[in-house]
């Protein structure tokens, strides 16, 4: 026996995840030690969210609702520099969301979002899209922690782990990522490309130790996620066997008995061809007894629904999302499920914020030699200041309750037409330019008119305040 296969045996033992399918196979209980006593193993849970992603629809509903929650269609900004006019604010978010429609940039943002869920870590290389029709022709390629490689002659003191490079400190330095065409062409390993951290974007929720350690974001339930398919692939089986059409060959006994030997030593011969939908069933001479009944169609979907609920947890999200039904659900308590899945939205949406802040330095560094006049390239040669808006994720199903709700915050203060315009996503000034041109008025004659709009509405809402408290009292 060769040493090599003596090793290989040695780590076979020692390794409670001797294969790169064990995931799927091994007890929980083996799949939480492989995870926490051996980090080698987390190339294999990467490779096992990607291929659940692709098998599984409840785990892939989970990752497609984090990312297009997260992202949405794409981020929109909204100019907000006091050193330019109005108009060249106005001129930088077109300018700004024509290069992002154009160039596919929400969705470059989206698959990164969908690779840091799926693999721990998004990256994006940027490059000139030579078929862009925008002046600017910048885009992205997205890789995830499944294409970084350490480099063939890495050694400890290089500070470089699970393919990224960290300097002195212990920040990130920069990447080596794995071509993909050289996967293709070479039968060996390639030697991976390094790319500076300056010259990226990336995001990332995978830290332990003060490194990125590129880990699925719904990790803890990768000891669900495969019971829950495979006990749906078992529903489907039984469903199937239920909807055929069972048959058994049976021995004519006047042919095949035990009166003579040449009789007794006679078989059938030759094959049976069985048609669509028929299952073979049993052998001559047997019969089928005590077979117990599954659980009914009821009792699977509560279980099935019981396991997807329970996933999504690693991530806060409720159970009718999880699902993508919201039958059983009203909403009073759907407003109390969606709340904390409504916070951890907006915190991923924060904190990718220094990410959208560089792409878009990027773009504009380009941008503004090439299409601001030089009136804007003069005030602000490096940076434009700006911020980002997005919709709000969810609202109530009635407009009337919609429309009520928003009018009483107007009415008591609680909230300004600018920041509702801007939790749709929306440029509060820009819009109302847009309504008094539609008009024909000025701004400052709509700005008067939806004024005076709320000062009724405060007045009613007061009024009837006092008619419901005055009620209660004389009840």
């Amino acid at each position: 026996m060769s040493v090599l296969t003596k090793t290989r045996q040695l780590l076979s033992k020692l390794n409670p995840w001797p294969t790169a399918y064990s995931y799927d196979t091994l007890p929980p209980e083996d799949v939480r030690r492989a995870a926490t006593l051996f980090p080698s193993v987390n190339k294999s849970l990467i490779d096992f969210s990607i291929c659940e992603y692709n098998v599984n629809p409840y785990y892939q509903l989970v990752i497609n609702n984090l990312t297009n929650h997260t992202v949405g269609s794409s981020p929109t900004i909204i100019g907000i520099s006091s050193r330019v006019s109005d108009v060249h604010n106005d001129l930088v978010e077109d300018s700004y969301m024509s290069w992002m429609g154009t160039n596919h940039i929400g969705r470059s943002y989206r698959e990164l979002r969908k690779q840091a869920a799926l693999t721990g870590i998004g990256i994006g290389i940027p490059f000139k899209n030579e078929n862009s029709d925008h002046e600017v022709g910048l885009s992205y390629k997205i890789f995830g922690a499944n294409s970084l490689q350490n480099p063939l002659d890495v050694v400890p003191s290089d500070r470089i782990i699970n393919g990224i490079k960290y300097d002195k400190n212990w920040e990130i330095e920069a990447f080596f990522l794995r071509d993909q065409d050289e996967d293709i062409i070479f039968t060996s390993v390639p030697e991976p490309k390094e790319y500076r951290v300056e010259e990226v974007i990336y995001w990332s929720r995978s830290y332990r130790d003060g490194i990125v350690v590129p880990i699925p974001e719904c990790f803890g339930a990768f000891t669900i996620y495969p019971y829950l398919r495979r006990y749906l692939n078992a529903v489907i089986q039984g469903e199937e066997f239920q909807a055929s059409f069972p048959m058994a060959v049976t021995l004519d006994p006047k042919v095949y008995s035990n009166y003579t030997t040449e009789q007794r030593e006679a078989k059938p011969v030759g094959e049976f061809e069985y048609e669509p939908g028929m299952v073979p069933t049993l052998k001559p001479g047997m019969s089928l007894e005590g077979i117990p009944h599954g659980a009914n169609s009821k009792e699977r979907q509560g279980i099935m629904q019981m396991f997807a609920a329970t996933c999504a947890l690693t991530v806060q999200m409720p159970k009718n999302l999880a699902l993508g039904d919201s039958s059983n659900s009203n909403m009073a308590s759907a407003q109390v499920d969606i709340q904390p899945w409504a916070n951890k939205v907006n915190i991923d949406r924060f904190d990718m914020e220094p990410l959208l802040r560089r792409s878009f330095r990027d773009w504009w560094s380009v941008a503004s030699l090439r299409i601001m006049p030089f009136a804007v390239r003069k005030e602000h040669p490096l940076f434009f200041p700006h911020l980002y808006v997005y919709p709000d994720l969810f609202e109530h199903p009635d407009p009337n309750k919609r429309a009520s709700a928003r009018a009483l915050d107007l009415a008591s203060g609680a909230e300004t037409l600018n920041r509702m315009y801007s939790n749709r996503g929306l440029n509060f000034r820009r819009e109302m330019e847009r309504e008094a041109k539609a008009l024909g008025i000025t701004v400052e004659e709509l700005v008067q008119i939806t004024i005076s709009s709320r000062s009724t509405n405060a007045l009613s809402v007061l009024e009837t305040n006092q008619d419901i408290i005055q009620g209660e009292s004389n009840g």
